[in-house]
């Protein structure tokens, strides 16, 4: 079965950023023990930590996706929740054309505490699936060569070259 999957995660983003801090301080708290001595009921530092620790790993995998399935001529708009891809599966239209086009827009965020405060221009790599006349889909891309090998694989998938 030939198969593109396509998943958009930027490891700075806030939510990301902010399960890598809670997973980094459940391992802190549950490491404590071992080489400090302390006086709490183990089952306490379990909870302590284990609770920042598993919120930590839902937000690090948690995101969304895109999965196209050109054998089958269906496709699957995705979001992960611990691994699993939820979404279901829809029909995939004819698509006449794809290419790939770059939206470059100025960042900034505002300071909140978690993520990094950047600004500068930011250029994202979108492929683009034209149905009818009309964008049907875009998969967006951080670096060049990477959505250049995205346009080509879906190109050969769709039967477009």
């Amino acid at each position: 079965m030939q198969k593109f999957n396509h998943s958009y995660r930027s490891i700075l983003s806030g939510g990301r950023l902010f399960g890598l801090v809670l997973i980094f301080l459940g391992l802190v708290v549950i490491l404590t023990p071992v080489f400090v001595e302390v006086e709490t009921n183990t089952l306490k530092i379990v909870l302590v930590a284990g609770i920042p620790f598993l919120i930590g790993v839902i937000l690090v995998t948690t995101y969304t996706g895109t999965l196209l399935d050109f054998e089958n001529r269906k496709y699957k708009e995705y979001q992960t929740l611990l691994f699993f891809k939820l979404g279901a599966w829809k029909k995939l239209p004819k698509i006449e054309h794809a290419e790939m086009i770059l939206h470059s827009f100025r960042s900034r965020n505002v300071p909140n505490g978690l993520s990094p405060t950047l600004s500068g221009e930011v250029t994202i790599y979108k492929i683009v699936l034209i149905s009818n006349g009309t964008k049907f889909l875009a998969l967006d891309f951080e670096k060049e060569k990477a959505a250049v090998a995205a346009l080509k694989k879906v190109k050969e998938g769709l039967g477009l070259l």
